[in-house]
């Protein structure tokens, strides 16, 4: 009896290790691990503030107001110039106000406008401009661009700190 289970359970391990094996191997027949033939995600090709070369990090509101007015540039490492063809804008802004009892509250009020094209429309910038001070923050994201070829790609994204 023992001799028998013992059989047994050879059979079904050898079975299971069989089993394995064929599952780990591709459709052409040979053995591999899937995620070496998955492609490498592409990079997000570098977008720039205006015509200049910020692409985040603290700056001083009254620069990002003038660089903002021109829009957003974009090229790749090789110089290649693209055209940015929507971005989504996030404004927050730091705002002081007092509580019940009067007790100073700083709080963040956020904003978010898809925009079409590489600048943005006429009403937002005239309203953002007006209301940047130091201590908001704002993120250029979803940013998709268009190469000379007509391909498109994603945009790298941008956070800027406004500072005086």
């Amino acid at each position: 009896m023992k001799l028998k289970s013992k059989w047994i359970l050879t059979v079904v391990c050898m079975a299971a290790t069989f089993s394995l094996i064929a599952q780990s191997q591709n459709k052409d027949g040979k053995g591999g691990d899937d995620k070496a033939k998955t492609k490498p995600k592409p990079k997000p090709i570098p977008v720039y503030l205006g015509k200049s070369n910020r692409d985040g990090g603290l700056m001083p509101y009254r620069q990002f107001n003038e660089l903002v007015a021109q829009g957003l540039t974009s090229k790749d490492s090789a110089g290649k110039v693209f055209t940015v063809t929507s971005f989504m804008l996030n404004y927050g802004e730091r705002n002081l106000y007092e509580d019940s009892v009067g007790n100073p509250l700083i709080v963040t009020d956020y904003m978010a406008q898809m925009c079409e094209g590489d600048t943005l429309a006429t009403f937002l910038k005239n309203s953002l401009t007006e209301r940047t001070k130091p201590g908001d923050t704002v993120y250029f994201e979803m940013i998709y661009v268009k190469a000379p070829e007509g391909y498109a790609a994603h945009g790298k994204t941008m956070k800027f700190v406004l500072t005086k």
